[in-house]
């Protein structure tokens, strides 16, 4: 089957339509999925800047870290103030739990890719951040009276847990883009079909014209079509023109009797 004009612009529309729809989509995702994570990852920052500030706060009177006697109160009092809080621990500058609740805390020593991130980025405002499996730790630096590190703050929650709840706008995200993709083919119908409509109009009478000029007429070119196709005109003059001479030639030949 032979597609005409119009039907290959709009189907060429369409795979342009889905492709832009489809990246748009992915991107606006993805981007999502980022903000979310951080604005997440800043709740939990805060709950965790609170437990260390508390705490730098006796530190910084002179008391030893592991001195403090109720750094599990302390603990528990950060934990509840966030449900989604998987484990909570106070840790000195060796890497040594003092302290920790939650299912996740991790007892005895931080594992060593925690306190990497912590000895790299944990003086930062915005803390250490690193993936463990399917948990997110936030570590946050506790300063001792001399500015230096007497420990810190690491914090999980389940990183699975709140990308499954962000998967879940999935079928929305999908809905909306079915919505676009609907609306955009159904205007893209119309624009092809009214632009198409004149310009097919256009050049079936430019054809005709042009037709006409070859059988040795001389067509006139209307104005609207002069705007369309600006060298029709000299091009109609010239074909007639030409396939005048060309009949006066003939006229003009010498006819040989036999």
């Amino acid at each position: 089957m032979r597609l005409t004009l119009s039907t290959k612009i709009m189907l060429l529309l369409q795979v342009a339509l889905c492709f832009a729809l489809a990246s748009t989509a992915v991107l606006s995702y993805l981007k999502m999925e980022r903000m979310v994570e951080e604005t997440v990852a800043s709740r939990f920052r805060v709950v965790a800047h609170g437990l260390s500030s508390e705490v730098e706060g006796a530190v910084s009177l002179g008391v030893a870290l592991n001195a403090l006697r109720n750094l599990d109160e302390m603990i528990q009092r950060a934990l509840v103030r966030d449900l989604q809080i998987t484990g909570l621990m106070l840790f000195n500058d060796r890497g040594e739990v003092l302290g920790a609740a939650g299912g996740s805390a991790v007892r005895g020593t931080l594992p060593d890719s925690w306190l990497a991130a912590f000895h790299r980025d944990g003086k930062t405002d915005r803390g250490a951040k690193i993936v463990d499996g399917g948990s997110q730790v936030l570590l946050l630096s506790i300063g001792n009276a001399y500015g230096g590190v007497a420990g810190g703050v690491a914090l999980t929650y389940s990183l699975d847990a709140l990308r499954a709840g962000i998967r879940g706008t999935i079928p929305e995200l999908a809905i909306s883009g079915a919505i676009n993709l609907a609306t955009c083919y159904v205007i893209s119908i119309l624009v092809v079909w009214l632009v198409m409509r004149r310009l097919q109009r256009s050049l079936r009478e430019a054809a005709v014209i042009v037709e006409a000029a070859t059988d040795g007429g001389r067509p006139v070119v209307p104005p609207e079509i002069a705007a369309f196709a600006p060298g029709l005109a000299g091009f109609v003059d010239r074909v007639s023109a030409r396939r005048r001479q060309g009949m006066d030639e003939r006229k003009a030949a010498p006819v040989e009797v036999a």
